[in-house]
C-alpha cells in the first residue's frame, strides 16, 4: 500500500506528501495542558483544584520542567513568594531538599532537583489530573479560529486528545506556533547554559575565600560575601579575576562571560559538599529548530567536560568532581505570542497597574534601554554591564491576564516565558517564579471557563483573581515588601533607586 508520494522543485526541499489517516482519539478533557514545567504543573493544579477535569501532557519521562532537567536548581527572584511556589518549598523543605524559610535578604530559593520533580508529581496526582509522559505534540486540531484539541505521538503511536480549553505551557509555544498564533519578532537570542552537579566542594574554604575578597563577587545575584553563614543557602557568583586571568591565558573561550556561579547549596548539600556550577554558555542557538538544539546540546556537553580543569582552580574545588551534566540544556529564550495586550518596558519602570493582574513580580536591575542581563555575544558580567557600576531601580510589576490570551484565537491560553511580552520584558520577566504565578492564572482561569461555559477570552477575570487569591497567591500590591527590597540592595553596597 501507497503511504505518500516524493515532491519536490527547484526552489524547495524535498518534500513527502503523507496518505490520509484515521486519529485516534484517546481522551476528551475539559482541560489539558502541553508541557509540565514551571507554566504548567501550576496549570494543572489549579484547574483541577477549581473542578476541572484535567490531562496534562509531557515529552520528558519526569515532571518539573527546566528547573530540575537544566539543573537550575533555585527559584530566583522570590519576593513575593505564595500561591503553589509557597507550597512547593513548605514541601521540600520537610524532606530537607529546601530552606525551612524564605530569607528576604538573599532572594532566593535553592532545592533538590530530585525531590522537586517528586513534590510536583505528589501534588499532580494528589489534585487528581491525569498524567501523560514521553508524549509529544506534532499537530492542533481546529475548527476555524477555535482551538478543539491535539495531536500527539508517543510509544502508542499517533493519537487525538480532545479538549474544552488547552493550555500551552510547552515552553517553546508548540501549540501557538501551530495554531497559526502570530509571534513577536524573535531578539537575539540570550545563552543557552550547560549546567554541573559536582562533589567534593569544601563550601567552608570557598565561602572563606568570598568573605576576603568581597569586590570578586556579585552584589546583587545570590549571597553577598559580607553574610555568609553557611546556615541555608550559598549562591557565589564572581571569581571575575580568575576568570579574567583565564581569558588571557586562553584557557577560557572568548565567548566565556566574566564571571562563574555556584550555587544551589540546599543545607544537604552543605553538608556534603555538593553544589551546582553555572559557566558554560552556548551562543547564538534555536531551540525551535532540531537541529540547532541537538547542536547546542552536544557543543555545551563538550564544552563543560574542558571547563573542569580550569574550575578546579577556584579555592573550594581543587577535589570536586563531575557527579553529574544536568540533562537536559537551559533555553531562556524561545518564541512569544502576540496576545491581547504586549507587557513592554515602559510598563516595568513607570509602574504600569493593570485590572487584570494575575500575578505580581519585584524587579530589580537598571533601567537601561536595552540592557540584557544575559548578554547574546555571552560577554555576560562584562564592563559596562556589570551591576555594580549601574543603579538599580526596584519595580513592582503586574502581569495582565491578556497577556496570556493569544491574539484572534479562541479556546487557548498561554502560560510560561512565551507569553506576550516584549524582547526587553521578557528578559527581565521570564523566570521560574512568574511562570508558575501566570501557570496558576492560566489554570484557574481555564476552570471558570469551563465552569461558566464561555471562552477563556470572556471569562470573568474579578472570579479569577478571586479563586487565586483564595488559593494563596497575594494579588495585594500593598503586601510585597518593596522597602526591605531596595534596603537589603542597598546594604549590599548598590546605588538603589526606585522606579
Amino acid at each position: 500500500m501507497d503511504t505518500g508520494k516524493i515532491r519536490s522543485g527547484a526552489s524547495t526541499p524535498e518534500m513527502l506528501l503523507e496518505a490520509a489517516r484515521e486519529t485516534p482519539v484517546v481522551a476528551r478533557v475539559e482541560v489539558l495542558v502541553v508541557g509540565a514545567g514551571a507554566g504548567g504543573y501550576p496549570a494543572a493544579i489549579r484547574a483541577a483544584r477549581n473542578g476541572a477535569e484535567v490531562m496534562v501532557i509531557e515529552r520528558n519521562t519526569v515532571v518539573g520542567g527546566t528547573g530540575p532537567m537544566a539543573f537550575v536548581t533555585e527559584f530566583l527572584s522570590c519576593e513575593n513568594i505564595s500561591g503553589i511556589l509557597r507550597e512547593l518549598q513548605q514541601r521540600l523543605a520537610a524532606c530537607d531538599a529546601g530552606p525551612s524559610e524564605f530569607l528576604p535578604e538573599y532572594f532566593n530559593l535553592a532545592y533538590d532537583p530530585e525531590m522537586m520533580k517528586l513534590a510536583v508529581l505528589d501534588m499532580l496526582v494528589e489534585a487528581g489530573v491525569s498524567i501523560l509522559l514521553g508524549t509529544q505534540v506534532v499537530d492542533v486540531v481546529m475548527d476555524g479560529r477555535t482551538v478543539r484539541g491535539v495531536i500527539v505521538e508517543n510509544k502508542s503511536g499517533r493519537q487525538a486528545i480532545l479538549a474544552d480549553v488547552v493550555i500551552d505551557a510547552s515552553g517553546d509555544a508548540d501549540v501557538a506556533a501551530r495554531a497559526g498564533v502570530a509571534m513577536h519578532p524573535p531578539a537575539d537570542p540570550q545563552p543557552m547554559m550547560m549546567l554541573c552537579r559536582m562533589g567534593g566542594v569544601d563550601w567552608q574554604r570557598m565561602q572563606g575565600h568570598a568573605r576576603a575578597n568581597p569586590d570578586d563577587f556579585s552584589k546583587l545575584w545570590g549571597t553577598p560575601a559580607n553574610a555568609l553563614d553557611g546556615a541555608q543557602y550559598v549562591h557565589l557568583t564572581g571569581w571575575k579575576s580568575l576568570v579574567e586571568e583565564g581569558k588571557r591565558e586562553g584557557a577560557l573561550p572568548g565567548a566565556f562571560g566574566h564571571h562563574i556561579s555556584i550555587f544551589g547549596a540546599t543545607s544537604a548539600n552543605l553538608r556534603n559538599g555538593i553544589g551546582y556550577v553555572y559557566a558554560v554558555q552556548v551562543l547564538g542557538r534555536d531551540p525551535t529548530d532540531a537541529a540547532d538544539l541537538s547542536g547546542a546540546e552536544i557543543e555545551g556537553r563538550r564544552r563543560a567536560r574542558d571547563f573542569l580543569p580550569f574550575l578546579r582552580r577556584i579555592p573550594g574545588m581543587e577535589d570536586a568532581f563531575l557527579i553529574d551534566m544536568a540533562p537536559q540544556i537551559g533555553v531562556r529564550d524561545s518564541r512569544r505570542i502576540v496576545g491581547d495586550y504586549t507587557l513592554n518596558r515602559d510598563d516595568i519602570f513607570d509602574g504600569a497597574v493593570f485590572d487584570d493582574e494575575i500575578a505580581l513580580k519585584v524587579h530589580r536591575g537598571p533601567n537601561v534601554k536595552g540592557w540584557v542581563r544575559h548578554k547574546p555575544d555571552g560577554s555576560e558580567g562584562g564592563k559596562g554591564h556589570d551591576l555594580a557600576e549601574l543603579p538599580i531601580e526596584v519595580a513592582l510589576l503586574g502581569i495582565p491576564y491578556r497577556c496570556l490570551l493569544p491574539a484572534e484565537v479562541e479556546n487557548l491560553l498561554v502560560a510560561g516565558k512565551t507569553v506576550s511580552f516584549d524582547a526587553e520584558a521578557h528578559q527581565r520577566v521570564r523566570l521560574m517564579p512568574e511562570c508558575i504565578a501566570m501557570g496558576e492564572a492560566a489554570g484557574t482561569a481555564a476552570a471558570v471557563a469551563v465552569r461558566d461555559g464561555v471562552s477563556p477570552r470572556t471569562v470573568d477575570v474579578g472570579e479569577v483573581r478571586r479563586l487565586l487569591v483564595e488559593g494563596g497567591m497575594n494579588l495585594d500590591r500593598l503586601q510585597v515588601r518593596l522597602k526591605e527590597v531596595r534596603q537589603t540592595l542597598a546594604d549590599r553596597g548598590l546605588n538603589v533607586v526606585m522606579a
